[in-house]
């Protein structure tokens, strides 16, 4: 089994203290970065996470794409953090 990267600690601690989030995505880019995405945070979570990652000594990018839902027939904001560790 591999070690845990930070960006995966910091997403449970702030799940953990929200108590929000059911899913987590911690996916490596082709460039190195890890992007992560955890499904029921709010943007003031990932702010939360950016801080804790800034902390660790990580470059953090917070990335917000508006996408339109057909099944929902609305737009909604995609937020992710990009993380070089």
């Amino acid at each position: 089994m591999s070690a845990m990267t930070k960006t995966t600690a910091v997403a449970q601690m702030v799940k953990a203290a929200t108590g929000r989030g059911t899913v987590i995505f911690n996916d490596r880019l082709r460039d190195g970065t890890r992007s992560l995405k955890v499904w029921g945070w709010t943007a003031n979570d990932y702010t939360e996470a950016k801080k804790l990652l800034t902390l660790y000594g990580c470059d953090v990018k917070m990335v917000e794409e508006t996408k339109f839902s057909e099944r929902g027939g609305r737009y909604y904001t995609m937020r992710r953090l990009h993380v070089q560790e």
